[in-house]
C-alpha cells in the first residue's frame, strides 16, 4: 500500500488542480458562448457543454481523491485529466497537473520498499517465521528434489572423463 499524501503534496495538487480547472473553464468558455466554432472532424466537440462537464467532473474527483489522501487514484486521475479531457491543442496547459499526477502516482515509499526487502531476503534464509495466512512449517521447508520417473530424470552429475576433457581443454 502506498503512503498516504504528505501535507505538502497535498497542498500543491490542490492548487494545481484549481488552476487547472480554471484554466480549461477559460478555455472552452468561448466555444459554449458560440463565438468560436469548435472543429468539425471532433465528434464529441458537436455538445461542448458534456465535453466540459467531463473536464470538470474527472478534475472533482481527483480533487476528492486529493482530500481522501488515495495517492494511487489521485495521481492517476491527475494523468487521466490531463491526457482525457477535451484539451486541444492547448494540451501543454494540462501538462503541471500531468507532471504532479506521474510525481504522485508513482512515487515509492522507501521505508516499505526496505521491509519487503528484509522480509524477502530472511524468507530466503529460511529465518522468516510461518505467514498468517494459514502456512504451517511444512510449507516453508524447501521442496525435495523430485525421483526420476519418465518424465523427469534429475540431472546426472558429469563423469570423470569429461571433467577431466574440460580440464585439459582449458587454455
Amino acid at each position: 500500500m502506498a503512503a498516504p499524501l504528505s501535507k505538502r503534496e497535498r497542498q500543491i495538487g490542490f492548487g494545481i488542480v484549481a488552476l487547472t480547472a480554471i484554466a480549461y473553464i477559460a478555455i472552452w468558455t468561448p466555444v459554449i458562448i458560440g463565438k468560436v466554432k469548435p472543429a468539425k472532424n471532433a465528434s464529441f466537440l458537436n455538445n461542448p457543454a458534456v465535453a466540459i462537464t467531463e473536464g470538470l467532473v474527472l478534475m472533482a474527483i481527483t480533487a476528492f481523491m486529493i482530500y481522501r489522501n488515495q495517492r494511487r487514484f489521485a495521481g492517476v486521475g491527475a494523468i487521466v485529466v490531463a491526457l482525457g479531457a477535451g484539451w486541444g491543442s492547448l494540451v501543454l496547459v494540462a501538462f503541471p497537473l500531468m507532471a504532479w499526477g506521474v510525481f504522485v502516482g508513482f512515487k515509492v515509499d522507501r521505508a516499505q520498499v526496505e521491509l519487503r526487502r528484509q522480509a524477502r531476503l530472511a524468507k530466503k534464509a529460511g529465518l522468516a517465521p510461518p505467514s498468517s495466512s494459514g502456512s504451517s512449517a511444512a510449507m516453508m521447508a524447501p521442496r525435495p528434489r523430485p525421483t526420476a520417473s519418465k518424465r523427469y530424470t534429475p540431472p546426472k552429475p558429469p563423469s570423470k572423463r569429461e571433467a577431466r576433457r574440460r580440464r585439459n581443454s582449458r587454455p
